[in-house]
């Protein structure tokens, strides 16, 4: 009994540990040799932590559509730079520039935002305002 107790004191000290998991560095997914830009069509929004996510069909030079998932920064953070839910809706059409994932996937990590309607910049981030 008292192995059992043990081993549960154990997995309990480790649970709130795996949340941090799921948090990864820029240069661990992003290769900032690999400088995307696209325009397409917002498909869904994940308003999420540790980041936000963008999922958008973008039509390629041979007029194939390509589905890209791009990174923002966390909710807590686009709320304080003036983002909300209704900032971007499905259906919008953007323009982004950023960083493509290393493994060459149809991945990113945004740059700039822009609303191709109005021209609105509505995400640029840090190291851009610079």
């Amino acid at each position: 009994m008292r192995h059992v107790f043990s081993v549960l004191v154990g997995v309990a000290w480790l649970l709130p540990a795996t949340p941090g998991l799921a948090h990864h560095s820029f240069a661990a997914v992003f290769d900032v040799a690999r400088p995307v830009e696209m325009t397409g069509t917002i498909t869904r929004i994940e308003w999420t932590n540790p980041h936000a996510w963008i999922h958008m069909e973008v039509e390629g030079a041979d007029g194939n559509v390509e589905n890209w998932s791009v990174e923002l920064l966390g909710i807590n953070t686009l709320l304080k730079q003036g983002w909300t839910p209704e900032t971007a809706q499905p259906g919008d059409v953007i323009s982004v520039t950023g960083f493509g994932a290393r493994d060459g996937s149809t991945s990113a990590n945004a740059s700039s935002v822009i609303m191709e309607e109005t021209g609105e910049q509505i995400w640029e981030s840090a190291s851009r305002q610079e």
